[in-house]
């Protein structure tokens, strides 16, 4: 069969396109914990003119966050605020960048600047969070980690002749740190365009696996991680409408970690 090559560069056009993001995440190393989420992620791109993109990405909560307590409300607060970011991504969908940093900077002083009035010892958090916008490289390599990330920057290309092919995504395992997951990615031809199918399997390398030991009372020979993938990908538009993932790490008897994540 002759080989289609098939390189999704996703379009947003001028306008703002929405994603609903969810995610849910059992952590099970000790005792149990669950956490979930869901907001909307708003992307606007423009075209530069060396074929790479930037886009403003803003997250909307859709739900108030608990109130646990001031600590808490305040961190969320200056988070909430650092947004919009602007970044710039290659016809991939990796990221490069950050675009007009020192802009968002202002902005987000510009933001904050009253949070005294509203919790006490709040500039103390106001003026470290500040000094980790500064350190630019360090922001953006933590505010990646924010679960959307994760399904918002794959995009892959690939050969549709009906066979398996070779593809990798960074997998951000939430406290411990990026884990690159080697896989087969697969497609299938629709009427609106393709779905794209990725798998991986395979043992965590030593330096993650030190990660969770340390952190972690519960201690394991070895970790196994499994990550699925479904994409589904609109050809008229160039752009990715579905992304639903599922991960796991498992110690080969019990499931120690399992994260659903997934932009509609």
């Amino acid at each position: 069969m002759e080989k289609n090559r098939v390189r999704p560069f996703q379009k947003y056009s001028t306008e703002a396109h929405i994603y609903k993001a969810e995610n849910s995440l059992e952590i099970r190393f000790s005792e149990t914990k669950g956490f979930n989420s869901s907001y909307k992620i708003v992307l606007q791109e423009t075209q530069n003119e060396d074929q790479t993109k930037n886009w403003v990405i803003e997250k909307i909560e859709e739900a108030p966050l608990p109130s646990e307590n001031s600590f808490m409300e305040i961190l969320h607060e200056l988070e909430q605020s650092s947004y919009p970011v602007t970044i710039k991504v290659d016809e991939k969908g990796f990221f490069l960048n950050a675009v007009d940093h020192q802009k968002n900077i202002e902005s987000w002083k510009q933001k904050t600047k009253d949070i005294h009035e509203k919790y006490t010892n709040a500039e103390v958090f106001r003026n470290k969070y500040l000094t980790a916008m500064e350190d630019e490289n360090a922001f953006y390599t933590n505010k990646l980690k924010e679960p959307f990330w994760n399904l918002l920057l794959f995009a892959p290309s690939y050969v549709d002749n009906g066979e398996k092919n070779q593809e990798f995504i960074t997998w951000n395992i939430k406290g411990i740190g990026s884990l690159e997951c080697p896989g087969i990615i697969r497609a299938e031809q629709r009427s609106y365009g393709f779905d794209a199918f990725f798998t991986s399997k395979f043992i965590i390398p030593e330096t993650i696996k030190e990660e969770i030991n340390k952190k972690y009372i519960r201690h394991a020979t070895q970790y196994i991680a499994e990550l699925t993938l479904q994409l589904q990908y609109f050809s008229q538009k160039k752009q990715y409408a579905k992304k639903k993932a599922d991960f796991i790490l498992s110690d080969g008897n019990k499931i120690v970690y399992q994260e659903t994540s997934s932009l509609t």
